[in-house]
């Protein structure tokens, strides 16, 4: 939807004047045959007359529009204030002007007033509002940027206002941006809710001008919501600005006094504190007399301590010595008995296989070996390595790469077997053998009922 179109003889046309700005007719542009060749101005795309059912004259764009045209991506609701800002502007004796683009294309005016003496008001929402703002005014185009939204995030940071769309038979009215000044509260007041007519008129007049809220009163009180809100830019009027200047000097008068009162309280307070310091300090010297006092008997008490403590201490070395001493003949009395318990459990180990013949150890394989592979269809695994000590002296079973048990352990070395694994001898008498010794739960004990010696078989 667009308000403005260009005719290929008489140009620019607007939809919202009577004569559309060029002395023509509605009936001229509307449905006419042929059809006017008339363009949009934003993307040079075809258009065409059209009256919506509210009866609002506007121009819609032909089929195979371009996509990137920024009139259509803009809402009814942003059409309509458009074309209530331009009906205020009118009816404030201003000449207003929609969707205006400049000569150079920097910018684009949704709405453009146009005084006699060239003052301008264009209200438009964007996101890069300050940039624009300023292109705008380098332009020497005044500004006031109009949103209908909820919230604005701009507010009071470029000249703007927030409106509200008519509601229960009434107007277009403004809910944020004028404010006026009450100097007994000392600060800034929303006024409430007048009609966008109006404040345009006040705007276009002057009456109502834009101004830079000064730090300390940029916290603005609204009524309605009974809330504060910070605003650095606002609405009013020459009085109102006049009476927060005065407003101010009275607050910098205070200031003074509190400041001069400041002043005075703290060169009181100094000389308080240089008074305490005086005292504090006459104190200090006395302290420092008793104190050198107490130090010097505490050094006579503390060189006869320190005699003490250094005969406690030569004792307590010459103590500590001969418990050294009785500690490291303890200490080589365990290592000779661990390697005589090594070299007995070394004897007793070459004994207990000794007289065992590689055919009998693998017959106590096998006979671990084949239940396994029945019972579970698990190959059992003897360590490569044969006897160790970490194994009592045995040879380590591994099922799936686990231990699983230690065969035939040294007697002499049950102490180093693993818990709770069990342990596989060739008969009752080798497990009676290790059950005797009283270091290994006969529940853990497996045998089979395999010969002391070797059977001599016959070819």
């Amino acid at each position: 939807m667009a308000f403005a179109a260009i005719h290929p003889e008489a140009g620019r046309i607007d939809a919202t004047l009577p004569d559309l700005g060029r002395g023509l007719t509605w009936d001229q542009v509307h449905k006419t045959r042929p059809r006017v060749a008339l363009r949009c101005p934003e993307c040079g795309h075809g258009v065409h007359a059209k009256v919506s059912a509210r009866k609002l004259r506007y121009f819609a764009h032909d089929p195979g529009r371009p996509a990137d045209c920024t009139w259509l991506n803009e809402s009814l609701e942003h059409h309509l204030l458009k074309l209530e800002l331009a009906t205020a502007i009118r009816a404030a004796d201003w000449h207003a002007e929609l969707e205006v683009r400049a000569p150079d294309g920097t910018w684009r005016a949704d709405v453009l007033a146009s005084s006699h003496d060239g003052a301008q008001l264009s209200p438009i929402t964007d996101e890069d509002i300050q940039e624009r703002t300023e292109r705008y005014w380098a332009e020497g185009i005044g500004v006031c940027w109009v949103s209908p939204g909820g919230k604005a995030p701009w507010m009071g940071h470029v000249p703007s206002v927030r409106v509200r769309e008519p509601r229960d038979h009434q107007p277009w009215t403004v809910v944020d941006g004028p404010a006026a000044f009450h100097y007994e509260h000392g600060t800034w007041i929303a006024i409430d809710d007048p009609e966008l007519t109006d404040f345009v008129r006040w705007v276009l007049r002057e009456q109502t001008i834009v101004h830079r809220v000064r730090p300390r009163y940029r916290r603005i009180w609204y009524p309605t919501s009974e809330s504060y809100r910070r605003r650095n830019l606002i609405w009013t009027t020459s009085r109102h600005i006049d009476t927060e200047t005065r407003h101010e000097a009275l607050r910098q008068r205070q200031d003074e006094r509190k400041r001069q009162a400041e002043q005075q309280r703290q060169a009181e307070a100094e000389a308080r504190r240089q008074e305490e310091e005086r005292q504090r300090e006459a104190q200090r010297q006395e302290q420092e007399r008793q104190r050198k006092i107490r130090a010097a008997e505490d050094a006579a008490r503390w060189a006869e301590q320190r005699r003490t403590w250094e005969i406690e201490a030569e004792q307590a070395r010459q103590r500590h010595e001969a418990e050294e001493r009785q500690r490291q003949e303890q200490a080589r009395a365990a290592e000779k008995e661990r390697l005589r318990q090594e070299r007995e459990e070394e004897l007793t180990a070459s004994r207990w296989w000794t007289g065992l013949s590689p055919v009998q150890v693998d017959q106590l394989r096998d006979a671990v070996a084949e239940p396994l592979w029945k019972r579970e269809a698990t190959r059992a695994d003897f360590d490569p390595l044969g006897v160790t000590v970490d194994s009592a002296y045995g040879i380590a079973i591994y099922i799936r790469r686990r231990l699983h048990g230690i065969l035939r352990p040294s007697p002499a070395s049950l102490h180093r077997l693993p818990p709770v694994v069990p342990v596989y001898v060739r008969n009752a008498r080798e497990a009676h053998e290790l059950v005797s010794t009283g270091n290994i739960d006969p529940a853990r004990v497996v045998h089979f009922d395999l010969p002391d010696h070797e059977q001599m078989s016959l070819m």
